[in-house]
Order: structure tokens, then C-alpha cells, then sequence
């Protein structure tokens, strides 16, 4: 293999991680990086396709994977989202789009027009006069000129969300605006207006053991052998196995760990490429996370975890409340001061909250009780200070 050979698969992996990582890759964010997915097209296209049935979207302004999962996560989420007010709030700007045709609206318009639609007989309007609100509209409209949905055009979103309307911002809509609709059938439509759920999804085709199997693997952060025994199996055959292998090698830098109850990719550490790891440690409450999870490991190998099977363990909304609460007064300085101020119960909640975005927790039919999934035991936090703490004890031991 030649030199332009090797450069040539080394940006094709590059397009193929940072399409599946990243929900649009628009020209004004990294037109270079565009410019080489639509020159890998055709190529990306076919191996997405082949192993996935996933479609390549290339367009002059953006390009993007379009992405169905195995299984619906929370680490779907998008990273911009706080709560389900964003995602309300992002439906009520995509409907207005559609509704007004695509005209150019200001912030004051649209924030008009929610807040008179939003109300309903059971529900309140959205209510602008709440700085919260306005922030989780600011995050939106932040989020949506990201993907190339909206395009600034004058003004600031900032200013009218921290001066309560005062100011306004003028906004265009993009040319990945209309892409990211997914088409319904009238039918199904009408059945979720009138409040019935939606018809049962047709026999999937042949061959669909192995498409959930790739889809799990490049977008969840794991997939178990508890939430799809058909699709794990093909890790147990060494010809599959190996097939698994090439092909992720083919598409991406990543190497595949598999264990006896998951299997999960592994990207190298964070370079300077565009692509973002599954991890991210950017905050203070991702280290609050990792801290916990480290308290969980070590409860682990005590054998102090209730087993729920396949290395997953159970636990109560009180313990979480308890360790939080240890984990805050031990590490809560390095933290930050809002964490380190944050109300216990608040920052437990936060904390269970990222857990199951990272694919590290999940909800049990139980309330107040959460299953932790095997993953979860693989990460640990651990400050410098403390270790030199610890040989300091021992040495005095």
C-alpha cells in the first residue's frame, strides 16, 4: 500500500467517525472536513450501508449520517439538551418553520407565537418572563445554528435571553432546516392525535441480527448481551467475531472490547480531530460521576452489591444520596463551587442523570431503584493529592 493509499483510508475513517459522532457537519463549522466526506461519498455511503443500513447525506452546506438505533438510549439525547423543555422547545421552533414556509423570523416573533401555542387545557404556555426559559431557548436556537439549521443573521440571542426580551436576534432558516424531518405516515399521525399508541413495526428483514448488532456498537455506548441475546451471539462465533472486527477497523480507528456479558468500542485518546469520545471529562459533575463510579467499583469487589445478573447490580435512590453525599464533602472542592454548594439531593439527581446518558444507569420498574450496568465498574476518578495521601497513611502504618 502506497503513501496516498494510506492517507487516503486515514480520511476516510476521519469522515466516518466524525459522521458518527456528530449530528451534521456543516461548512461553516469545518468545511474542510465536509469538502472530504462528500469526496468519500460514494464510498461511505456504501460501507454505512453494507453493514448498518444507515444513509450518508453529502450536501454543498452539510453533511450528515443518518442514524437509526438498535435501541433507544438516553446518550441519544443531544449533548446541547438539559431537559425535556429543550426538546419541547425544539419541536415548537421546527413546527414554526414548517409553518411559516421558511420565512426569516425574529426571537420575538417565534417566542410570541409558542407561547400562545403552548397552552393547552392541561398544560401551561411557555412563559417568557422565567430566565430558565429563556435559557433553554437560547440553548436551542445555539444548538440548531450548530446542526445548520438556523443561520444568525442580526442581533443576539444572548441579549434577549438575559435582558427578558429586550433586545432581538434575526434568523434564517439553513440548508439542513429540512432534513431532519422524519416522514410519518398520515395513519400513524392520526393515531397519535387522537392518543393511541402507534402500530405495532413491521417483520424486520433478513439479516437483521448483524445491523443491530453494528448499530448498538457505533451508538450506544455498549451493547449487552441481556438487551439483545441474537445479536451478541455473533460475538461468541470466531468467524463473525473476526468479520465484527475488520469491518470496525475499516470504518474507524476503534478497537472492540468484548467481555462475557457486553461489548463496546474504544476510541483512542482525544487527538486533535473533530471527533468527540464517549467519556467526555469537561466538567465537575462528570468527575462527581466518575468518583461515584469508583465508590461503586470498590462496593463491587466487596461483594456489597445486590446482583441483578449479567454483572449488573441494583440500587436505591437513598444509597446514591448517602455516597453523594460522602463523595461531596471528600472531593467536593475540586469540583467547583456550585457543586460543592449544590443541595445534596439536587446534585444525587444530577449525577443519576448523567449516569444513564453515558449508558452507565437505567431506570428499574421500581421506583427510586436504579440498575447499574456493568460499565459502570470500569471507571474510577482519582486525585493526585489523594493517592499521596494514602501512602503517606500507609507509611505510617
Amino acid at each position: 500500500m502506497n503513501s496516498s493509499d494510506v492517507a487516503r483510508g486515514a480520511d476516510f475513517r476521519l469522515c466516518a467517525e466524525a459522521l458518527i459522532d456528530r449530528p451534521m457537519i456543516t461548512a461553516a463549522d469545518d468545511r474542510a472536513l465536509l469538502e472530504k466526506i462528500r469526496r468519500h461519498q460514494p464510498a461511505l455511503q456504501a460501507a454505512f450501508g453494507r453493514v448498518t443500513g444507515w444513509r450518508v447525506l453529502a450536501h454543498p452546506e452539510f453533511a450528515r449520517l443518518v442514524k437509526t438505533p438498535a435501541r433507544a438510549e438516553a446518550s441519544h439525547g443531544l449533548s446541547w439538551a438539559k431537559g425535556k423543555l429543550d426538546y419541547a422547545l425544539l419541536a415548537w421552533v421546527l413546527w414554526y418553520g414548517e409553518h411559516t414556509g421558511g420565512r426569516k423570523f425574529t426571537v420575538s416573533q417565534i417566542a410570541d407565537e409558542i407561547r400562545l401555542r403552548s397552552a393547552g387545557p392541561d398544560d401551561a404556555a411557555v412563559d417568557w418572563t422565567s430566565h430558565a426559559q429563556r435559557l433553554a431557548a437560547r440553548r436551542v436556537f445555539r444548538g440548531l445554528e450548530g446542526m445548520g439549521v438556523l443561520r444568525l443573521q442580526d442581533g443576539s440571542v444572548d441579549e434577549w435571553a438575559d435582558e427578558n426580551g429586550k433586545r432581538d436576534a434575526l434568523y434564517a432558516w439553513g440548508a439542513a432546516a429540512w432534513r431532519i424531518h422524519v416522514a410519518l405516515p398520515a395513519a400513524e399521525l392520526e393515531r397519535l392525535a387522537e392518543g393511541r399508541s402507534a402500530s405495532a413495526s413491521p417483520a424486520p428483514p433478513d439479516g437483521t441480527d448483524e445491523i443491530r448488532l453494528y448499530r448498538a456498537l457505533l451508538l450506544n455506548p455498549a451493547l449487552y448481551r441481556r438487551d439483545d441475546p441474537a445479536a451478541f451471539r455473533l460475538l461468541d462465533a470466531p468467524e463473525s467475531l473476526a468479520r465484527v472486527i475488520q469491518n470496525l477497523a475499516y470504518l474507524t480507528r476503534w478497537e472492540l472490547e468484548v467481555t462475557a456479558e457486553y461489548a463496546r468500542v474504544l476510541r483512542p485518546a482525544r487527538s486533535d480531530d473533530a471527533v468527540q469520545t464517549p467519556i467526555p471529562v469537561t466538567s465537575g459533575l462528570d468527575h462527581a460521576v466518575l468518583c461515584f463510579c469508583g465508590l461503586l467499583r470498590d462496593r463491587q469487589a466487596a461483594g456489597r452489591l445486590v446482583s441483578a445478573g449479567d454483572e449488573c447490580f441494583l440500587i436505591d435512590q437513598s444509597r446514591v444520596w448517602q455516597d453523594v453525599d460522602e463523595l461531596q464533602k471528600r472531593h467536593g472542592a475540586k469540583w467547583g463551587k456550585t457543586l460543592r454548594e449544590q443541595k445534596v439531593s439536587a446534585l444525587a439527581d444530577d449525577v443519576v442523570a448523567q449516569m444513564k446518558a453515558w449508558g452507565l444507569m437505567r431506570d428499574t420498574d421500581e421506583p427510586g431503584q436504579y440498575l447499574v450496568l456493568p460499565t459502570a465498574a470500569r471507571l474510577a476518578a482519582h486525585y493526585a493529592d489523594d493517592r499521596t495521601q494514602d501512602r503517606d497513611e500507609d507509611s505510617e502504618d
